[in-house]
């Protein structure tokens, strides 16, 4: 299983950039790629995914509400 890679303009380099999340047994492989300057791909159990997904989200905490969108959808 892999998720939509998701692009974005890489805020230090101003490359484009794409992150892919895919599932292979019971690993997750987290892909980090800049166009002009090459891939990396990692793999982590579940206990290594809990702790990644607790450091970003505590990271968008430290953000705040800056470059938050709120997305509404009619009743």
């Amino acid at each position: 299983m892999s998720t939509e890679p998701i692009t974005f303009v890489d805020k230090s380099s101003g490359d484009d950039a794409c992150v892919l999340v895919r599932v292979v047994g019971s690993s997750v492989g987290l892909s980090l790629s800049l166009r002009t300057d090459g891939d990396i791909e990692v793999f982590m159990a579940a206990e290594e995914l809990d702790r990644v997904i607790g450091a970003l989200q505590q990271a968008r905490a430290a953000m705040g509400h800056e470059g938050r969108v709120i997305v509404t959808r009619p009743t």
